[in-house]
């Protein structure tokens, strides 16, 4: 009997093990940062010269006036990432800048020159290893660095993703930032095609912020950054999240098996003394809805549901939220927590346990899941939304507010990959609050061709990416939000011209505004085109033929070539584009210079009216259309959904040489959804301007 007491005993205590070792939440972590290196004959101060907590990122950085200059290492490293499916770290080696589970935080300025000596220590292929193919996903040592959203030249050694950096070299990058950068959110990433999606997915991503203090006199635009601070000129908290869907598994025989180790459920494991990897493109990456059906959860700078503390009722920060992920969307909204029910003790605190799945009920029970009813207020915390892409909007956009959109519906911050959304955050009063990554709309789940398999922008289920705790501070009529969040910018910024300041109290953002109107399109009556597809030839709305054409990741009917320029265009030049998506939807992005969203279209009617209010109803499940919020918004990534065409306007500003188009689902881009534009000095003059006129200047198109 003692026996059979003491056998029950230890089964209790096994099954209790996931729930006792999660007594305690994930604590949210800002991005590592590279520990700073003293100029010779200068010594740092005590505090700049110490290690921080948490992840030290492998290199250095240094500065000296307006030359900052990195260290950066490509490593493979051990770390570990918690899994609430088991309550416990899964160990994980993965490749990254400066080896934590994301790259260090860099800071610049305008006018500043950014030297990075990029040294890649990842090991090169073994003896009698294939070479790498000319296409599709391959290398997945050979790294670059794209400097993501940024306005600096693609040539040479500059923001330049056409070059290779091999295992064991090492590569000078100098990008010279231009003194009328808009200060901004932004982000860099591995981008060698072929590798991309893999490096991405294992990590090789950090932030990049481009801060300024210009202050807006009345003549030219100035940074925001001048006026988000309290009355004493103490800038506002900030808070930055990289959102990353790092897929790593556990293979049962590598490299000659290559299985993913599963649950019983289908759900990805890792066994204990086993170490998760991302090294299979096709097993992790390649199905659209991989990330939906392997267990694994959104991270935040690292940390799987971290939760938030250093927050005050009534305090105003500003979150950076930039999506670092590959593939699918993350439809951000918060909610105040429920405080009743069995679930509630532990969620109050911010512990969560379970599958993704498992987790579903327990989120339903104590983070209200909004739904459309017109007979209730929706309960959202709403996100006002500064700049979009890193650029400061005309106007304060609240994404959530309690009174319904023009079209009705419920709003939700669409965060679809590369995108970047800078926002002021307000909680009205103490408690605990979920940070949601809301179910995936049917309209983003659009089916792909049958060899493209379902399409799977987002989860089956609401999932939690983090909580809140907020504490007491000052209370805020939830609908009196909008108008306290104006007039704390007005209370602190007395000293502005007086046009600005009456505009501040409405929400005006115009003299912050981090791109000027676009100018006419020389090309209005005939726009450049960008058509995706997935599937065979012809690309719809051509008629399919028998036998079919080929299978592939299509722009315009072609998959990349490096040796193919499709788009040649004068610098200086205003020009419009339309994009369309079929098959299944599809992000573009541009890579140089910003594009101004002038218009959306649905079955050729625009969305919106003459001041931009939006006209279409909301999605099949009460959200708001993720286009509402565009209507003349700077842009470099764009969500093209299909049935839609999002036509745009962009300026070749400046910046002369070769550069790229792709979709920003990146996995995509590595099966050649991507192509070459070259930006010269005269389309009218011998070579386009490039070299003397009996001079013979090489391009793809000579070869």
């Amino acid at each position: 009997m003692r026996l059979r007491i003491l056998l029950l005993s230890m089964f209790s205590v096994l099954l209790c093990q996931p729930l006792l070792a999660q007594q305690s939440p994930q604590p949210f972590a800002a991005p590592p940062t590279l520990q700073e290196k003293a100029l010779p004959g200068k010594t740092l101060s005590l505090a700049a010269s110490q290690p921080k907590p948490g992840c030290n990122p492998s290199g250095d950085v240094t500065h000296n006036g307006n030359l900052v200059t990195l260290d950066l290492n490509v490593v493979k490293r051990p770390n570990k990432i918690y899994n609430p499916g088991t309550g416990s770290m899964d160990d994980v080696n993965l490749r990254s800048y400066g080896g934590c589970l994301t790259g260090p935080l860099l800071e610049i300025n305008p006018g500043n020159t950014l030297r990075v000596f990029l040294h890649n220590q990842l090991e090169p292929p073994l003896p009698g290893a294939p070479e790498c193919p000319d296409g599709g996903p391959n290398c997945f040592s050979i790294i670059n660095l794209h400097f993501h959203g940024m306005h600096v030249s693609p040539a040479g050694n500059s923001d330049n993703v056409l070059l290779n950096i091999a295992p064991m070299t090492n590569f000078q990058y100098e990008v010279n930032v231009p003194e009328d950068h808009p200060a901004g959110t932004f982000w860099y990433h591995a981008h060698r095609h072929g590798s991309t999606a893999l490096q991405v997915a294992s990590g090789a991503s950090g932030v990049l912020i481009v801060r300024g203090n210009r202050p807006y006199t009345g003549f030219t635009p100035g940074d925001i950054d001048t006026i988000l601070h309290d009355a004493n000129n103490k800038p506002f908290t900030e808070q930055v999240f990289l959102f990353q869907q790092i897929p790593y598994a556990c293979f049962s025989d590598p490299p000659a098996d290559q299985k993913i180790i599963k649950n019983l459920d289908g759900t990805w494991k890792c066994p204990a003394g086993d170490t998760g990897v991302v090294e299979n493109f096709d097993k992790q990456l390649s199905s659209p809805t991989v990330w939906d059906n392997n267990g694994r959860f959104t991270s935040i700078n690292g940390v799987v549901q971290p939760a938030i503390t250093n927050v005050k009722a009534g305090e105003i920060q500003r979150w950076r939220l930039i999506h670092g992920g590959i593939h699918d969307t993350v439809n951000l909204q918060i909610v105040p927590m429920v405080s009743r029910g069995p679930a509630a003790a532990l969620a109050l605190r911010g512990i969560f346990s379970g599958t993704p799945a498992q987790q579903a009920k327990t989120i339903a029970e104590v983070c209200p899941i909004t739904q459309p009813d017109s007979t209730k207020p929706v309960e959202l915390v709403p996100q006002f939304e500064i700049a979009s892409d890193g650029l400061t909007r005309t106007a304060i956009h609240p994404i959530g507010v309690a009174e319904k959109s023009v079209s009705g519906g419920i709003g939700s911050n669409f965060l679809q990959p590369g995108y970047r959304s800078d926002v002021l955050m307000v909680f009205p009063h103490p408690g605990t609050y979920c940070v949601l990554n809301q179910a995936a709309t049917p309209e983003e789940r659009a089916n792909a061709s049958i060899k493209g398999g379902p399409g799977g922008q987002g989860p089956n289920e609401t999932q939690l990416l983090a909580t809140v705790i907020v504490k007491a501070g000052i209370t805020v009529p939830a609908d009196q939000l909008t108008k306290y969040v104006e007039q704390i910018l007005v209370r602190n910024n007395k000293n502005l011209p007086a046009n600005a300041l009456k505009g501040l109290a409405d929400g005006d953002l115009t003299p912050w505004r981090g791109m000027p109107e676009s100018g006419p399109a020389s090309n209005a009556s005939d726009p450049l085109q960008v058509a995706f597809y997935i599937g065979d030839l012809p690309t719809p709305p051509a008629e399919p033929t028998t036998p079919p054409g080929a299978f592939g990741f299509y722009i315009n009917s072609k998959e990349y070539s490096p040796n193919r320029i499709d788009f040649t265009r004068q610098v200086g030049a205003t020009e419009d584009w339309v994009l369309t998506s079929y098959g299944e939807p599809h992000i573009f992005h541009i890579h140089v210079n910003p594009f101004e969203v002038m218009d959306v279209t649905y079955k050729g009617k625009s969305i919106y009216g003459e001041h931009g209010e939006c006209l279409v109803p909301p999605d099949s499940v009460g959200l708001v259309n993720q286009y509402c919020g565009m209507w003349h918004t700077f842009k470099d990534t764009v969500f093209v959904q299909n049935d839609y065409k999002v036509h745009i306007r962009t300026t070749y500003d400046r910046y002369i040489g070769e550069f790229v188009i792709h979709c920003h689902i990146l996995d995509h881009e590595d099966g050649g959804m991507m192509t070459n534009i070259e930006i010269v000095p005269d389309l009218g003059a011998p070579g386009n301007g490039i070299g003397m006129p009996e001079m013979h200047h090489m391009n793809h198109n000579d070869q």
